[in-house]
């Protein structure tokens, strides 16, 4: 069926998987709330067959919209899913090794609920006393959000009467965008510290005083240290074992900068990324890095099938609708890796589910050595099956279903997270200010709809080059389309689910999409689709490169929003999941109720 050259090889080895329904429904329970796993000690790995649990089980009766649902309606949006991975090639001092890794990992969970919120902790112990059905599900999805607060619904309160801190756990709660920039403004010597990665802005009187990562969490960092380095004495893999010490050194140092580097030169059956990444949670300033962990067995083979596109994104780069100034120099060291994930933690754990990452996120990194991408096979695979498949049938004019693809769905995500490679990395005019602390807070949103506009744009120059074959253009416009409607229920209030309306709204209002009064049904403009997507691109890139802060503002406020045509589609598909609920069988979490 395929022939080109350059077809996404790795996709072949589960397109089975993705044109056929789950086999059978499995009854799993709740994996342990994340501040239970924390505390525990790491668990003998355990195999596990389990199929995931059908579409029809996950979503909620009755067409209503997310925000009208009962805290019991919501839950079912969420459905168990067991993902796990073939370990038995792995030797002994390798699985020992892993289950450390997975140890360490766990210590995430409790740092995270407290940058989410420092209320996390005594809050949660309150939840866990009321044992009355409606207690247990508040409870139940107090850790699904990793809080108090619903990410899907704009950060509504639902187990607090506390509006959410836009600064997350990360400031002051009092404090305001105003008076930080005048605080800065009369402190310059604080302001590195202040403004980094990997503090914690605390008051001391009228006074802000920025506390290291390492000391703010010591009580974790360091338990956590201490099993990467008994992991790294175990593993018989030299690159693991160094990017282990190195990452350990810097939980207790705060410089990550070499254990980046260590990480992108990490080649090993055993995948960890380990550490403080994404700045999502800071919606105040979109500036502090929050703790996650992800803990994978990769699969070299089909790994290396996806390297040749490495040599393309120079090719890509060129291509990009863009000013010829704005073009980004980053490493070409940029290795892709396919994986099955089997464990999760910190703010990988929250709420939606991530299908693939992109890091590191420090510019000078990847100026030097590029970015490793990182494909989540088997959460791929389930999410199209469980949600993208159902989720079309609702959501598209039946003559254009059969364009659905999961081959197109697995190119996206992978040119999704290439293209955060690609475009402006430093603003116009500066060698060193990065487009991130430029735009602030609005960067999280409107790089996520770089990454999905870009996608799609290098897909269809690779096409129109002969790299990929010509049947895939129609199916990579329709299920990309598509697929901004699994991305959008996520709610405005999150990166993804903003930079997924801001596409919609965009392209509806260039008409490269209708929607059928009578069925509520989408029918793609597939030739204005392709022009639009040309014009997104050019128009945030040139933001981003401008460090145009007002200019990114406003194109969230007039497209980024959850808007009366949003809602009327996104209300047929209420029985349809928002996104699973993890179960990892080879971390000790159960798979089935007795």
């Amino acid at each position: 069926m395929k022939h080109a050259s350059f077809l996404v090889p790795s996709v072949l080895a589960f397109l089975p998987l993705l044109a056929c329904n789950s086999p059978s429904s499995t009854s799993a329970t709740p994996a342990p709330s994340a501040s239970t796993a924390a505390s525990a000690s790491a668990k003998p790995a355990a195999s596990a067959s389990a199929a995931p649990a059908p579409s029809g089980s996950g979503g909620a009766a009755g067409g209503k919209a997310h925000a009208e649902l009962s805290i019991e309606a919501k839950l079912l949006q969420f459905v168990p899913a067991p993902l796990t991975a073939d370990t038995s090639s792995l030797p002994a001092e390798e699985k020992a090794a892993m289950e450390k890794i997975i140890a360490a990992a766990r210590l995430m969970d409790p740092i995270f609920d407290r940058q989410v919120w420092a209320g996390n902790p005594e809050l949660r112990e309150k939840l866990v006393k009321d044992t009355s059905e409606k207690g247990k599900a508040v409870l139940a999805y107090f850790d699904i959000m990793r809080g108090p607060w619903d990410r899907q619904d704009e950060w509504k309160p639902f187990a607090t009467e506390k509006p959410h801190p836009k600064g997350a756990g990360f400031y002051p709660e009092d404090l305001t965008a105003e008076s930080w920039k005048a605080y800065l403004g009369g402190h310059a010597s604080e302001k590195a510290a202040l403004e980094s990665l990997t503090t914690v802005v605390k008051k001391e009187g009228e006074k802000l005083v920025a506390e290291p990562y390492s000391k703010a969490y010591a009580e974790w960092l360091k338990p956590s240290a201490a099993l990467l380095d008994e992991a790294a004495l175990l593993t018989k893999n030299k690159s693991l074992a160094k990017f282990l010490k190195a990452r350990a050194a810097a939980f207790l140092s705060d410089q990550y900068r070499p254990s980046d580097k260590d990480w992108m030169d990490l080649d090993s059956r055993v995948e960890v990324t380990i550490g403080p990444y994404e700045t999502y949670e800071d919606v105040l300033f979109g500036q502090k890095a929050a703790f996650e962990a992800y803990v994978t067995i990769s699969d070299p083979a089909e790994s290396v099938k996806l390297e040749k596109y490495k040599k393309l994104l120079p090719l890509m780069e060129q291509n990009l609708p863009i000013p010829p100034n704005a073009h980004g120099e980053r490493g070409k060291d940029s290795p892709i890796r396919v994986v099955d994930v089997i464990f999760t933690s910190g703010e990988a754990r929250a709420s939606v589910q991530t299908i693939a990452y992109n890091l590191p996120n420090d510019e000078v990194v990847r100026k030097e050595k590029g970015a490793k991408k990182v494909l989540l096979r088997n959460l791929i695979v389930t999410k199209f099956d469980q949600i993208m498949r159902p989720l079309a049938a609702k959501v598209l004019d039946p003559s254009q279903i059969s364009l659905l693809s999961g081959e197109a769905f697995f190119d996206e995500t992978l040119f999704h997270e290439l293209s955060h490679s690609l475009g402006p990395a430093f603003v116009k005019g500066s060698k060193d200010r990065e487009v991130r602390v430029a735009l602030e807070a609005s960067h999280l949103a409107l790089e996520e709809a770089k990454a999905d506009v870009m996608g799609a744009y290098n897909v269809l120059y690779l096409i129109q080059r002969g790299d990929m074959p010509k049947s895939l253009h129609d199916q990579l416009l329709v299920s990309y389309f598509a697929g901004l409607f699994r991305s959008v229920r996520f709610g405005a209030s999150e990166a993804h689910g903003q930079a997924a309306a801001v596409q919609i709204n965009r392209y509806l209002d260039e008409g490269a999409a209708t929607i059928d009064a009578k069925s509520n049904k989408l029918l793609v403009n597939l030739p204005k689709l392709e022009a639009s997507i040309g014009k997104l691109a050019h128009d945030i890139a040139v933001i981003q490169y401008e460090g145009d802060k007002t200019g990114a503002e406003s194109l969230l406020k007039q497209y980024g929003g959850m808007t009366p045509t949003i809602k009327k589609l996104m209300a047929d598909l209420s029985d349809i999941p928002v996104d699973v609920k993890p179960i990892y069988p080879l971390a000790g979490e159960a798979t089935a109720a007795k």
